[in-house]
Formats: structure tokens, sequence, C-alpha cells
């Protein structure tokens, strides 16, 4: 009986996986689409959108990793994004106040990150103060 609870559970965990991915894969590719075009408003949704995958407690603690390390790749390439000011015609703070507004506190969280240290690199404000916030 314990094998084919396992066995059943591995199914899960495959199937929950293979959904939040695919759920991944499509917004990453909106994304990216959005950062190409330089659209900075839709970069954040479908950013918020990809980094809301992380906010479960179904996958087990390796298919969460795997998933979280997919997620933290692509927010590399929205954080390069942000440090080019030509393409999204923001200043950094306008920027870090903008993620704020994000509806679920684990995409603002991951957000805040994003744009704090980009911010930070950028010597625009003090690191001090952008660490406090």
């Amino acid at each position: 009986m314990a094998g084919r609870m396992s066995v059943a559970n591995l199914d899960d965990q495959e199937r929950l996986l293979d959904e939040a991915t695919a759920v991944f894969k499509e917004q990453a590719f909106h994304m990216g689409r959005a950062i190409e075009s330089d659209n900075l408003r839709d970069a954040l949704k479908h950013s918020s959108n990809m980094i809301c995958e992380l906010r479960t407690s179904l996958l087990s603690p390796k298919n969460y990793y795997e998933l979280y390390t997919r997620v933290f790749d692509e927010l590399q390439n929205l954080a390069k994004f942000f440090r080019d000011k030509s393409r999204h015609n923001r200043k950094m703070s306008d920027l870090y106040e903008s993620v704020q507004h994000a509806g679920n506190i684990l995409p603002r969280l991951y957000l805040l990150i994003s744009v704090g240290s980009v911010y930070i690199a950028s010597k625009e404000a003090p690191a001090k103060d952008i660490l406090k916030d």
C-alpha cells in the first residue's frame, strides 16, 4: 500500500510541476516579448504572474527548487531591462515605487529585490535608504 501511495504522489508531483512549468513558460515568454518591445507595464505584469507560480505548498522541495531556479533565471532578464533606463524611461525611484503595488506579497518581494538591487547599483539613492524600505 505504501508503494502505491508514493507512486501516486510521484505522479501528482510530476503533474503539478508540469502544470506550474507550463504557466511559468507562458508568462516568461510574454514577459520576454514585453521586454523586447520596451513595454515596462506588461513586463511587470507577466513577471508577477510568473512569480505567482511559486505561491504553492503542493510541490515537493525538489520540484519547488526546480521551479524557483527557472523563475530566478528569468528574473535576471528583467533586471537587465531595469538597468537600461533608455528602454523604460523611468527613474529608479519611480520603478521601485511602482513594483510596490504588486497585488500579492511574493511577487512584490521578488520584484522589489530585482528592482532594489539595480536601484542600489545605480547609486541614485544611498543603499542604506533603499534597504530601510
